[in-house]
Order: C-alpha cells, then sequence, then structure tokens
C-alpha cells in the first residue's frame, strides 16, 4: 500500500474518503521526473524521480483536508 498526497485547488464534494480515482502519469526533464493528476484535472501530485513512479494508477481517497490558505490536501492510497 502506498499513499500520494495531491493539491486540490477547489473543494469537489464528491471527492471524500472511500471515493476510487484514477490517475494519470506526465513526465518532465525528459522523462527523469514524473507527476500524477487525479482525472478529471482535480488535483495535482508533487514531483517524483522516475524509479518513484507508481505501479497502479487506480487508488481510493483516504483523507481530505483543508488548509488555512483556501487549497485542500487529498490523501489516496494505491496498491502497489
Amino acid at each position: 500500500m502506498r499513499e500520494m498526497k495531491f493539491k486540490m485547488e477547489n473543494n469537489y464534494e464528491y471527492i471524500v474518503p472511500g471515493y476510487e480515482v484514477d490517475v494519470e502519469e506526465s513526465y518532465l526533464q525528459a522523462g527523469l521526473v514524473v507527476y500524477y493528476t487525479i482525472i478529471p484535472a482535480i488535483a495535482m501530485s508533487g514531483n517524483f524521480k522516475r524509479q518513484e513512479a507508481l505501479k497502479n494508477l487506480h487508488g481510493v481517497v483516504s483523507e481530505v483536508v483543508a488548509s488555512e490558505g483556501g487549497a485542500y490536501y487529498v490523501t489516496v492510497k494505491f496498491d502497489e
């Protein structure tokens, strides 16, 4: 099991613990860096080394937390 945090700018009321999501994998810097987007462009992860890429692009939301600055952080669990 692997957890990953995503930053979400808007409060999508259906993104709640237990909700299943798919993510899209994208590359930067000639494929050396990878990041993920919850489809359809709901939230974005930080950057990871290519060696740290996800093996499974389907996960389940485990937590949604609002920050004081107005952003939301979504934690998704992936079976690895």
